[in-house]
């Protein structure tokens, strides 16, 4: 009798143990971090100029956001536990650019958390597209975009170009914090949300700042997850040892370079000129849908930075060549529009050229004009050792007319003087625009080649037709279905890459 008690009781004991333990324990048990992250104020300018052995060590200097033990963060780790392989596919898409991406973060002050935000977002991938018409490494949706500053044309999406909309998100994530008062986690999840909706979870759980946190608010499921996903990526990157993770071998150097470009070129040029393959520099710029560089659009062109420098050297000789340059000297009367007028040039051009910091010139000033088409007879560029043909490509990009949209506002939006925009029309000045029309932009771009049918790339974005893309390129819809292999046009999804043959 008295063994059976003492083994009843010790059952008793072993089971309360259990349930305690149980109750105390948590979904995953993380490794120890050795930082505690968030005790001080974050100022990542500071860290400009510091030595660092890669950019995970650059990065990881960075971390502001506080610790969080929760059950919700755990989770996160556990699936990106389950995921490694996507975690893997996205640290490789953020290679060519995540030295660029900190940088921006550094001059703006932001923590470095931030950028891991793309892999919660998108997996770094530029061409990412979502139901709600998200778009890019940052997802920005529409309305969003255009608030801060990032183009979209048929030719061009801002929200896919890296560095402009890396630059509008520190921006947007720099509002959000001054809004919620320099509450982080509240500044990430409208990120994610809006901050209408974040408002109305705190109003809802009459919240006050200082009291309470983003973890008592009651916000979209998406969204608290979201939040808890990108701590449970920084742990694991602050970490990446104690989590099985091995992380890529990136100096803390750039493994990309800028590079100026005064004129459209075409990727096949580019690819001639620098000897990276097209599709690398399709994948670095990926900002243009159409296989054109337009500086109207991005002003900088990325290339590996063993070749930028080739490049440059190249594409200057190429223009010497193509762009002869013609001197205007400055009268009494003279402006800036009224010689744009008189050579039907640009002003942009006439202060790109000669290097003007306003509209002002003076009396007996030399100004040079850009005019363009061959020089004599110099129509061949030899590289490395191969002739290859010069010629100037007219490209006519076909504008969608929008609401409120009027000759004057089209002309400043691609960079071109008023008479020349209704000489490509066939217009006047009275001539009437209908939403929905489509007006003729003309662009022109070097072009090397060897005599053979040029072929161009396309990147389907959101709302393209058939209809529009052929009408951009100057062909049929038929040949356009036919050389791609598409035998509905119903067929075409945001993203896909089309071939052209013209």
């Amino acid at each position: 009798m008295f063994l059976q008690r003492i083994k009843n009781i010790t059952v008793i004991i072993l089971c309360t143990s259990f349930i305690t333990s149980c109750n105390q324990s948590i979904s995953y048990k993380r490794p120890q971090i050795l930082t505690n992250f968030g005790s001080f104020e974050c100022s990542t300018y500071k860290l400009a100029g510091k030595q660092y052995s890669s950019i995970w060590e650059k990065t990881r200097s960075g971390f502001c956001l506080d610790t969080v033990y929760s059950p919700r963060v755990n989770k996160e780790i556990e699936w990106f536990m389950n995921n490694k392989e996507f975690l893997y596919r996205s640290l490789d898409r953020a290679r060519p650019f995540l030295y660029h991406v900190i940088l921006e973060l550094e001059r703006n002050n932001l923590p470095f958390e931030l950028a891991l935000l793309p892999i919660v977002e998108s997996g770094y991938q530029p061409y990412a597209y979502s139901p709600s018409k998200a778009a890019g490494i940052w997802q920005f949706i529409p309305p969003t975009a255009r608030e801060y500053g990032l183009k979209k044309n048929w030719w061009y999406d801002g929200r896919r170009d890296i560095f402009a909309s890396t630059k509008a998100a520190s921006h947007f994530l720099k509002d959000m914090k001054r809004h919620f008062k320099g509450d982080w986690l509240l500044a990430i999840a409208s990120y994610n949300t809006g901050a209408g909706n974040v408002g109305k979870s705190i109003k809802k759980a009459n919240y006050v700042l200082g009291n309470k946190t983003f973890w008592d608010l009651d916000l979209p499921r998406e969204t608290e997850i979201y939040v808890p996903k990108l701590i449970a990526l920084r742990d694991i990157m602050a970490n990446p040892a104690a989590y099985g993770i091995r992380l890529p071998t990136l100096s803390n150097k750039p493994q990309t370079k800028f590079v100026n470009v005064k004129y459209p070129i075409d990727f096949y040029s580019i690819s001639v000129l620098s000897g990276v393959d097209e599709e690398t520099i399709y994948k670095l710029n990926p900002g243009f849908s159409a296989w054109y560089f337009l500086p109207t659009m991005q002003k900088r062109l990325l290339l590996p930075i063993k070749n930028a420098d080739k490049f440059s050297e190249r594409y200057s000789k190429l223009i010497n060549l193509i762009y002869d340059n013609q001197i205007h000297l400055v009268e009494k009367g003279d402006t800036l529009s009224r010689i744009s007028r008189k050579y039907n040039i640009s002003i942009k051009s006439i202060k790109v050229l000669n290097n003007l910091k306003s509209d002002l010139i003076r009396i007996d000033q030399k100004l040079k004009l850009p005019i363009e088409g061959v020089v004599g007879d110099k129509n061949q560029i030899n590289i490395a050792g191969k002739n290859y043909k010069i010629r100037d490509e007219v490209i006519f990009y076909n504008h969608k007319i929008k609401r409120y949209d009027n000759w004057y506002k089209i002309a400043r939006e691609y960079n071109t003087n008023l008479k020349t925009l209704l000489t490509w029309n066939n217009a006047n000045k009275k001539t009437k625009l209908k939403v929905g029309q489509f007006v003729k932009i003309q662009m022109k771009s070097p072009v090397l080649s060897s005599d053979q049918k040029q072929r161009l790339r396309y990147v389907v974005g959101l709302g393209d037709t058939v209809k529009n893309i052929a009408l951009g390129f100057d062909i049929t819809q038929r040949e356009l279905l036919k050389g791609n292999n598409i035998k509905n046009s119903r067929s075409l999804r945001a993203g896909t890459n089309l071939v052209i043959t013209k």
